[in-house]
């Protein structure tokens, strides 16, 4: 089993290159999702949405990887599709609240 790191690639690392676009992607939506719902309604949008999201993009994954396609070189590690870049997501969002 490989030792997973902080920093890196997806496939080893809970945080990779991709972290920041989600911490920013839902930043920017933080903005215009708190004109239209509370913030409890908003954070429970934002976990639900981020996690679909991991869903579909491990489903495409899958799709690339029986195909043997390349659109994905790596496969994403489990810790950072379901840790880092929720949290991640969750930093853009708190992020975006507070700023």
């Amino acid at each position: 089993m490989k030792k997973l790191k902080l920093f890196g690639k997806k496939s080893e690392a809970i945080f990779d290159f991709w972290s920041f676009g989600h911490a920013a992607f839902y930043f920017m939506m933080t903005k215009f999702f708190l004109t239209a719902y509370s913030l409890e309604h908003a954070l429970l949008i934002f976990v639900v949405m981020n996690y679909v999201w991991e869903f579909i993009e491990r489903a495409m994954e899958d799709y690339d990887h029986n195909r043997k396609k390349i659109f994905f070189k790596e496969r994403e590690c489990w810790m950072n599709r379901y840790v880092g870049d929720i949290i991640s997501g969750l930093f853009g969002f708190f992020v975006g609240y507070f700023y």
